[in-house]
């Protein structure tokens, strides 16, 4: 189907709110609920792995400086450790990555979801293919290293650090308390550090996502700008685009070397001076508590504990910033999943067999208008009639077409027609694909290469022809590249006959074609419809397209008035 052309206001997707990310993460977490339970359960056993790792470790240096031969056993509980560390990590970041895939997966089956809701006519106004591209691509990728990162140090940040404080604390209390009091200080600095950051990821994602906006117009208006010489100009703004993309980006690495450093500093301290304490009281200047109780094979095992209290909360400092690009992605995204609101109010058969289509009280204003665009519309059109919508741009003939295809939904009033309709744009959006897939598009049934020929045929377009030099394998390139104008709405047209709809919906079919063009493909449009019996319901400013019709409406302040 085609969508409009002309200029009008729909109703916006949803506001996102203030607490929209938090939510919208929240919902994320919910889905992977049994992986992040796993995902605690991998820490734990990479934390027995380690505490049996680091004192086999401790236990064997320890012998050996007192020229003592270490038991077998504790080579064993050395290998056994740290290959239980080494499997616990490789299944955190299996389950980690497979969960990011099939959520991220999962989030795309959402977003085209959505824009099916929308219907083509109100996602045209939401965004050019190149913003829809980022939100489906950079968009929801930018949730990766949330899932995958942020989401599984979060899960050993609740286990790690207890399980290691707490070992420690049962060798040396002194030892475990200067631990205790460390490791509050980077996530304190972490949540400072991470205010000022999510601003700048925001900021990052919006410019991203306005460089490739501006890189697609461009590259879409190529031929015209090298028919006006303005190629160095279209270079010039690319070139700006980028420049200020750079330095935004530049500004998010900034901030997350600095605050990473900040981070390595204080753990580094931490451990520096609990170092300090297991020796001083190995060499006997710290007598107090259990320091007196202090053995080398104690004091190496603290130490290789220590830094693995702090790697949990160095990582999920790390990956903050992951949280912070996923909350302005969420940002954006919220607003695009699908409602959980009551299914479309979809236009319902008519009850009256001869009538294809009618309007019953119907009203529709937009949320940021106070004027209606449709006021109480009563309308009824007999089949195989030809009916013509007139009236000023803006007026809303367009929205009364996406009204009776079921494109938008009225806020008041009953939409009936036929349930085969087929849309024709100004200019009809023809696939990247052959001749042939475009044609079928819309066929409910099998359709052989002699039936399409003859539809060709019979809209004028008959081959072979020396434009569609390959026949129906003619491929037919982005936004219609390979085909006029006139070519492009003979094949829409062809495309209405093949679908064997019995409502044609016509938006200003004829606007952009020339005057022997118009005149033929109206004869066509007539000839066909009449032919066939087909309801056709145009909306145009050409006065000699409205003359050809059976009757003529003109909408004007919201209402229908017809001409007689």
């Amino acid at each position: 189907m085609d969508t409009t052309n002309e200029t009008t206001t729909t109703k916006e997707l949803r506001p996102a709110s203030d607490t929209a990310p938090a939510s919208f993460l929240a919902r994320l977490r919910q889905q992977g609920k049994v992986t992040l339970h796993l995902l605690r359960l991998s820490a734990v056993i990479a934390t027995v792995g380690i505490i049996a790792f680091s004192a086999a470790v401790s236990l064997i240096v320890s012998a050996a400086m007192n020229n003592q031969t270490p038991a077998n056993w504790l080579w064993l509980l050395g290998l056994f450790g740290l290959a239980l560390r080494l499997s616990a990590n490789l299944w955190r970041d299996h389950l980690a990555h497979g969960l990011s895939g099939r959520i991220r997966a999962d989030l795309r089956e959402q977003l085209l979801t959505r824009a099916s809701e929308l219907g083509p006519y109100q996602l045209a106004r939401q965004g050019n293919t190149a913003w829809w591209a980022h939100q489906m691509l950079e968009q929801v990728d930018a949730l990766h290293g949330y899932l995958a990162r942020y989401l599984p140090a979060r899960q050993a940040v609740t286990v790690v650090p207890v399980a290691i404080i707490a070992t420690t604390l049962a060798v040396d209390w002194i030892a475990g308390l200067l631990i205790l009091l460390a490791t509050p200080i980077i996530p304190i600095f972490m949540v400072l550090i991470g205010w000022g950051t999510e601003a700048v990821h925001r900021t990052q994602q919006a410019q991203q996502a306005s460089l490739s906006a501006h890189l697609m117009d461009r590259l879409q208006a190529l031929p015209w700008l090298r028919r006006m010489g303005a190629i160095e100009q279209a270079e010039g703004s690319v070139k700006d685009a980028a420049q200020t993309y750079r330095q935004v980006s530049m500004r998010v690495l900034r901030v997350a070397f600095l605050s990473s450093a900040t981070l390595e500093f204080f753990s580094a301290v931490s451990i520096g001076l609990m170092a300090i304490y297991i020796g001083f009281a190995l060499l006997g200047l710290v007598s107090y508590g259990p320091a007196d109780q202090m053995t080398l094979a104690m004091g190496l095992f603290m130490l290789m504990l220590a830094p693995e209290c702090f790697l949990p909360l160095r990582q999920l400092a790390q990956a903050h910033h992951d949280m912070n690009a996923a909350k302005a992605s969420a940002q954006s995204l919220d607003s695009l999943m699908p409602t959980h609101e009551p299914a479309r109010a979809r236009p319902a058969p008519c009850a009256q067999p001869e009538l294809a289509l009618k309007l019953d009280a119907v009203s529709l204003r937009w949320p940021d208008t106070t004027q209606p665009v449709l006021d109480g519309i009563d309308l009824q059109i007999k089949r195989a009639q030809i009916v013509g919508i007139a009236g000023d741009s803006g007026q809303g003939k367009s929205t009364l077409l996406g009204v009776m295809a079921g494109f938008v939904d009225p806020d008041t009033g009953v939409v009936s027609r036929d349930s085969q309709w087929a849309w024709l744009a100004q200019r009809p959006h023809l696939f990247h694909a052959s001749l042939r897939e475009n044609l079928l598009i819309g066929c409910q049934t099998m359709v052989g290469d002699d039936a399409l020929l003859a539809a060709l045929a019979d809209v004028g377009l008959a081959l072979p022809h020396p434009l569609l030099p390959a026949g129906l394998d003619t491929p037919i390139g982005e936004l219609n590249q390979g085909v006029s104008g006139g070519q492009a709405q003979r094949i829409a047209l062809c495309r209405a006959l093949l679908s064997g709809a019995t409502v044609w919906l016509l938006d200003e079919p004829t606007a952009a074609l020339d005057a022997d063009t118009r005149e033929a493909l109206l004869d066509i449009i007539m000839a066909r419809a009449r032919d066939r019996q087909i309801t056709v319901v145009m909306a145009s400013h050409d006065r000699q397209a409205l003359a050809r019709c059976d009757r003529v409406l003109t909408i004007d302040d919201a209402q229908l008035v017809e001409q007689p």
